[in-house]
């Protein structure tokens, strides 16, 4: 992967919420800022392995064990599971039941 596309991966990412206070070395997304994630990663060509939950608890997001994942099935191009992995991922988001936007938040395992 090139440094122009992992440059511009982590500025996707530098809007999250840095999960380091809980040993991770990832950033959580709130819903909007997901969604538009998912937009950039399908335009650079992205694919996304899957995605945890995060839930803010006592001031910190933390996993709360739910998450999605989309493997890339036999003979299927990159293309194809850019596509698949990105609708995927979004139609998990959009589908999640969120009570408190402010409290939910979306960490992605990215194929890069």
């Amino acid at each position: 992967m090139s440094m122009l596309k992992l440059d511009e991966i982590n500025k996707i990412l530098k809007k999250g919420h840095s999960l380091q206070s809980i040993g991770v070395k990832n950033r959580a997304l709130s819903f909007n800022e997901a969604l538009d994630a998912l937009t950039q990663f399908e335009k650079l060509g992205v694919p996304i392995l899957g995605g945890d939950v995060c839930e803010l608890q006592n001031g910190i997001f933390q996993y709360n064990n739910d998450n999605w994942f989309c493997d890339k099935e036999d003979n299927e191009s990159n293309l194809d599971y850019v596509l698949r992995s990105v609708e995927r991922s979004k139609n998990y988001i959009l589908n999640y039941n969120i009570h408190d936007v402010n409290k939910i938040a979306f960490a992605f395992v990215l194929d890069i």
